[in-house]
Order: structure tokens, then C-alpha cells, then sequence
């Protein structure tokens, strides 16, 4: 730091100080002034020392001058001390006094070129030499000549400090700045690197942003795909499930409303309890692929539940009745412990029933030995229901893994029972879609007991309790028990404005989480308004031309609740718009049929009968007989063969499925529709799938009152577009 220091000096004193070439023409000068006046001051004798002198300050000179191209420093250490000893070789060798005017020229000069430090070490000379030199001086001006002297030269130097001291302060002061200035350098220099440095790293994080963006759509690509082959696989899967369901159900159906019609006689009383408990768990059967069915249609996790009060007891009981022969076949104990007080729960009855009714038959069916006890009971504002069995149990590594889906545990025993390993990850879904938990505790070889807990009603926020608020001198008991009064769900309210009663229908499914009001105009809606504050009003028009008029009408009208315009049209069954008269959804019972059938309004006498499946050719043949004996029932097993009958021997009415191996039937239906002849032939199309179409809007408008402010505007545009996007 000091060298640097002493090196920023000596590079500002270059700058600051004038240049010694500047003495060079002073002595030059003052040499050829003594040259030309020597004669004049010393006579023709004294010729003899000037030229010596002069051609001296002629060298030194030069010396200087090319020093201060090589040597700046010496040169200007050797300006002094030539003119120090100019003063001093002009007072001794030329005898001239007149060089005494001279004495403080040198320390003004070591100041200016120098410095003061070098000032005050050439005064400290110029005093030794005047007092050496006062033999030189005249007698009778001695004393007071050496005192003049030395109190100028002192003087002069007192001066030349003054002068320079700012200057040297302002010198440091420079270079204290100076050094400030190089670190801050410096570090602008650093973060100008690591700004370059986070630059290049963020340009390498958008290129893998970019290709991670490009493997998204990618991905997203490829589950549009799976989602749409899953649609294709469940409707595929639905119509091979309902195809068998629809013959167990159609004939047990049979069976239990009129059997003596087909046997000629009543059947035995234990053969029909147990086409009853067939017929029942066909029909919950069903409803589950109808549940599967809904499923496939929306996203992961958007199940809607239908909650109403339940009676678990009745459920269990329900549940238990299902298994109960399977328990007496295989000698198998069976204990229920419900007691009577067990509060009803705000649930969806077929999720809980299902799962009740899975773990009730897991358990008959793995449990070889001993039995099963089925218990429930209430846990503060919850109700637990466990099923325990004395079955061979589950390892402990499968325990956490039974209830993902497809899972069987290890055990052979479980393995021999056969199932998809579906129907425990289904009941957890179920049980957690309830805010609830379900659990296992088992031991191998001891049994196993599955339970599950759901709240009594819907849980509300946690709020703090009111300890905080009571004085210390109260003693605060907590409650032990809690009312047994049911809480009521919160929902939001919406009042629905629609003519033709759509909407309600269509927002049937939501029912669980909104109250919805239905109107049939403006005038009821904004009655219902005003006895039942409400969220939102909806307003449905089709035609869409029509939806600006009723929302400014609406405004009016309910002007401090928000409108909502939209345009859903009635839902289309696309059986009717292809010519049918009525559809039947399989499976298909007796009652459905003949409900379908009263509305034909041709005599009939001949029945075309359309299915790749023989059996349900004999079900639908026995079904009709039943309904009519004396109609004719033709059967067809293919496409080919159906329009064969219907160009050759045309029948009075044909029951047609969808899905045919060769001709499907709406190619059938679009054939019929071109010939006159069979134009007017009634049709009843038959299929597992759900044939109508599911009603969108074009558009969707927001209004309130007098209108909404820029700010509202932009707050609802960009949560609305943030829904749009959204799956599903």
C-alpha cells in the first residue's frame, strides 16, 4: 500500500510539478548572460573564470535535460542541487555577492519540483553553506546580511509549506478516492462476471425449460390418448358387463314376478329367497357399472356424492343379510353389535354401502373357521364401523399395501378366492371422499379386522376453543357427550331461471354441494330471491339470441345478485334422431320393456329381435312372450340377418342392439330410413351404453346491478380463464 502510495505521488507530482527542462533555460539563460557580461563585472581578468562557469552550467544543463527523459526524479534532485550550487560557486569562484539574491531560489524551486520534505532539506543546506560562506560575504554586512539571510530563506520556506500542504492533502485525499474508485471497480468487474455467469444459467434453464415444455405437451398428448382409450375400454368393459347382468336380472326378474307363466306352477319358498338375494346383488351390480360408467365420463377425484341422513344399523343389517346364506353354508359364526342410540350419518348411501358390503364379504369369503363380528359405534363426531374375522390374516408387508389397486396379499388362501383386488382401494376412495379414514389391523394366523370411521355430519373449520376467553377463576369442564341433534350441512344457494326445466336436471349431480331453486321465469326467480338470499342466479335461454335481453331484465330485477347467463340446450337422445322411437338400457327388466312397449300405438304381431347374443335373443323372446303370447318373435343374430327379415318378411316392430359383429345398428337404422317400405316400421334400440347426448354451452355471460367496474372485469376474466383451463 505505501509503494503504491508513493508511486501515485510521484505520478501526480509529475502531473502537479512543473518540469525541470524550465531550469535547463534558466541556466542556459544565466550562462550566456555571464558569457557575455563577465568583462563587464570582473574585467578582462576575470575572463578566466567565467568561461569555466558558464561552459559548467552549459554541462549541467544538458545533464538535466537528458536526465529528465531517463530519470525524472534525478533530474529534478539535480535542478536543485545545480542551482544550490550555482548560488554558491558564484558567491566562492566568481566572487560575486550578487548571488546572495538568489539563495531562497532553490527552495522555492525544491518545493515546486519536489515537495516540501525536499524543500526543507535543501534550506537545511542552504543554511550550512551560508554560514560556511560567511567568509565570502562583506565585513561590514556580515552579521546583519547572515541574519537577513537565513530568516528569508526560513521564511520562504514557512511559505512554500503553506502552499504545498493542501496540495499534498489534496493529494492523499485523491488517493484515498482513487483506491475507493479501483474497489468498487473491481467489484462492478465481479458482478459484471457473475451476472454473465446467471445469465448463461439461465439461458441453459429455459433451453430445458423449453424441452421440458416440449415433453409436457408430449405427455399430455399421450394421456389425452389413454383417456380416450380408457373411454372406449369402460364402454367396451360396461356392455360385456351388462350383456350377462341383463340375462341373470331379465330371467330372475321373471322368476320372481311370474313364474307359474313360464313353469306352470310357483316355485319352492327357499328357491325364491335365494333368486332374491341373486336378483338384489345383480341389481347392485348394475348400479356399480353404471357408477363406472359415470366415472369414465369425468376426471380422477370428481366424484359426486348424493349425501342424505343413513341409518348405518340398516345398512348393516342389509349388508349382513347379503352374506348371511354363504356364513350358514360354510358354518361360520356370525356376531352384529349396533347399539341403539348410533346417531344416523349425512353420507352418500350406495359409496357407504358398498364399502360396508365389501369388507362384510371379504371377510365370509376368506374365513374358513370361527366367524365374523361386525360392530360400529360412535367416536365423538364420528361413527366407526369394524368387520373382524378369524381368517388367516395378512403379513405384515402386505398391510400397507392393501389397499392399492389390483393388490392381493401373498397369502394362498386369498389368492384361491379369486377378484380384481379392486374393491378395497374403491372403499378407501369412498371412505376418504367422506373426510373419513379406513384401516387394517391384522395377525397372521388370528384373523384380520378392517375398519373404517366417517364424520356424522360434514366437519366445519376447526375454531379456537373458549378457554382463552374465561377467567382463571372458572373452572372450565369440557363437554363429555355431544347433542345428538344432527348439524345440518352448509350449502351454497343458487337459483336457477329456466322455462323448460333443464338446468335442474342437468345440475342434478351437484345437488350434494348446492342448493338449487328452480324457477320458470324472472318473476319467480326474483321472488326466490328476495325469501332466500342466494349465490348466484342462473339464466338459461336457447335460442342464445335471447340470453342479453333476460340478463338486463334480470339486473333490473335482482340488481344485488350476480346473474349468470347461459345457453344449454335440451339434452338430445340420439336414438330419436335416428328414426327410433324409444330406447332400453341394459340390463333390461320386465317392467322396463313392457313400459316401452304400452306406447306403441301400430298393431303388432310381429317382433323382429336383433342381437349377437343368443342368450339375451331367448330372454327378449320369453320377455315378449310374457307380455304377449300371441305375438310372433323373430330372431336375428346379426346385422345381415336383421335387414334380410326387414326387406323380406318386414315385421311390426324391432327391438335392435347397438353393437353387431358385421352391420351395427345404427348402419341398420340408416338403411331403414331410406326405403319407404320399412320407413314406418317402430324401432326400439337396445344397448349398454348411454345413448344421449351431453348438453354444452356456447357461451357464458356475468352480470350485477348497474354493471361491473374495469376491476371487476379483469379480477373475473382471469379467474374464469384460469378455470377454463382447468381438466374437466
Amino acid at each position: 500500500m505505501v509503494s503504491s502510495t508513493v508511486k501515485f505521488n510521484q505520478e501526480l507530482g509529475t502531473e502537479l510539478h512543473p518540469s525541470p527542462k524550465l531550469v535547463v533555460a534558466l541556466l542556459l539563460i544565466l550562462a550566456l548572460i555571464i558569457s557575455l557580461s563577465g568583462d563587464d563585472w570582473l574585467g578582462p581578468a576575470g575572463w578566466s573564470k567565467v568561461m569555466p562557469f558558464a561552459l559548467l552550467l552549459y554541462v549541467a544543463a544538458g545533464i538535466i535535460w537528458i536526465l529528465d527523459d531517463w530519470r525524472p526524479q534525478w533530474s529534478r534532485w539535480g535542478s536543485v542541487v545545480v542551482l544550490v550550487m550555482t548560488v554558491d560557486l558564484g558567491l566562492m569562484w566568481l566572487d560575486m555577492p550578487g548571488f546572495l539574491a538568489a539563495i531562497a531560489f532553490p527552495i522555492v524551486l525544491a518545493a515546486a519540483l519536489l515537495g516540501v520534505p525536499a524543500a526543507i532539506i535543501t534550506t537545511t543546506a542552504q543554511t550550512i553553506l551560508l554560514l560556511l560562506l560567511t567568509s565570502y560575504i562583506p565585513l561590514e554586512a556580515t552579521t546583519s546580511t547572515i541574519l537577513t539571510l537565513l530568516l528569508a530563506i526560513w521564511v520562504i520556506l514557512g511559505l512554500m509549506y503553506f502552499v504545498y500542504h493542501p496540495v499534498n492533502e489534496i493529494i492523499e485525499w485523491s488517493w484515498e478516492h482513487y483506491e475507493n474508485a479501483q474497489n468498487l471497480l473491481e467489484e462492478a468487474r465481479d458482478r459484471k462476471v457473475e451476472l454473465a455467469q446467471t445469465l448463461d444459467a439461465l439461458a441453459l434453464a429455459n433451453r430445458e425449460l423449453v424441452l421440458l415444455n416440449e415433453r409436457v405437451a408430449t405427455m399430455r398428448l399421450i394421456a389425452e390418448e389413454a383417456q380416450k382409450a380408457k373411454t372406449a375400454f369402460v364402454a367396451k368393459v360396461s356392455h360385456e358387463f351388462r350383456t350377462p347382468l341383463n340375462m341373470i336380472i331379465g330371467l330372475t326378474d321373471i322368476l320372481l314376478e311370474k313364474p307359474e307363466v313360464v313353469y306352470g306352477n310357483t316355485l319352492p319358498e327357499p328357491l325364491l329367497e335365494d333368486l332374491k338375494i341373486v336378483h338384489r346383488n345383480c341389481e347392485h351390480l348394475s348400479s356399480m357399472v353404471n357408477d363406472v360408467l359415470d366415472l369414465s365420463q369425468t376426471e380422477l377425484g370428481r366424484l359426486t356424492l348424493h349425501r342424505e341422513w343413513v341409518d348405518l344399523g340398516q345398512e348393516i343389517n342389509a349388508a349382513v343379510t347379503v352374506v348371511r346364506p354363504l356364513l350358514e353354508k360354510k358354518e361360520l359364526g356370525l356376531q352384529v353389535n349396533i347399539p341403539e342410540d348410533l346417531p344416523q350419518v349425512y353420507c352418500d348411501r350406495t359409496r357407504i354401502r358398498q364399502v360396508i358390503l365389501n369388507l362384510v364379504s371379504n371377510a365370509s369369503r376368506y374365513t374358513q373357521t370361527g366367524g365374523i363380528i361386525v360392530s360400529a359405534n360412535q367416536q365423538n363426531r364420528y361413527v366407526a364401523v369394524s368387520v373382524a374375522d378369524t381368517g388367516p390374516g395378512i403379513a405384515p408387508d402386505d398391510v400397507e399395501k392393501i389397499f392399492d389397486p389390483f393388490f392381493q396379499a401373498g397369502n394362498n388362501l386369498w389368492r384361491d378366492q379369486g377378484g380384481s383386488g379392486l374393491g378395497l382401494s374403491i372403499s378407501k376412495q369412498f371412505v376418504e371422499r367422506h373426510e373419513g379414514e379406513i384401516w387394517l389391523e391384522s395377525e397372521p394366523g388370528v384373523g384380520s379386522t378392517f375398519s373404517f370411521k366417517i364424520p356424522i355430519s360434514l366437519l366445519s373449520p376447526s375454531t379456537a376453543r373458549p378457554g382463552r376467553w374465561i377467567d382463571n377463576d372458572w373452572v372450565f369442564r369440557e363437554r363429555t357427550a355431544w347433542p345428538k341433534v344432527p348439524t345440518l350441512p352448509y350449502k351454497q344457494r343458487v337459483v336457477l331461471c329456466d322455462e323448460t326445466g333443464n338446468l335442474h336436471a342437468l345440475f342434478a349431480g351437484y345437488g350434494d354441494e348446492i342448493e338449487f331453486i328452480d324457477t320458470k321465469n324472472l318473476a319467480q326467480a326474483s321472488e326466490a330471491v328476495q325469501d332466500f338470499p342466494a349465490h348466484a342466479v342462473i339464466l338459461n335461454s336457447e335460442p342464445a339470441a335471447n340470453l342479453a335481453l333476460m340478463i338486463d331484465q334480470a339486473r333490473q330485477q335482482i340488481p344485488d345478485t350476480p346473474v349468470i347467463g347461459c345457453s344449454l340446450p335440451i339434452r338430445v337422445d340420439h336414438t330419436l334422431k335416428t328414426g327410433a322411437i324409444g330406447r332400453l338400457i341394459k340390463p333390461v327388466r320386465q317392467a322396463d320393456l313392457e313400459e316401452v312397449l304400452q306406447t306403441i300405438e301400430t298393431p303388432v304381431k310381429r317382433v323382429l329381435v336383433v342381437d349377437d347374443n343368443p342368450d339375451v335373443l331367448q330372454l327378449f323372446k320369453r320377455m315378449l312372450h310374457i307380455y304377449n303370447e300371441a305375438w310372433e318373435v323373430v330372431l336375428a343374430a346379426n346385422g345381415e340377418e336383421a335387414l334380410q327379415q326387414l326387406h323380406t318378411h318386414p315385421p311390426d316392430l324391432v327391438l335392435l342392439d347397438i353393437i353387431l359383429p358385421d352391420v351395427n345398428g345404427w348402419q341398420i337404422l340408416e338403411q331403414k330410413e331410406r326405403d319407404e317400405a320399412t320407413r314406418d316400421i317402430p324401432v326400439i334400440v337396445v344397448s349398454a351404453e348411454d345413448l344421449v347426448e351431453q348438453a354444452t354451452s356456447d357461451l357464458l355471460v356475468a352480470s350485477m346491478g348497474e354493471g361491473l367496474s374495469v376491476n371487476q372485469v379483469m379480477r373475473c376474466s382471469l379467474q374464469l380463464s384460469k378455470l377454463l383451463f382447468e381438466p374437466g
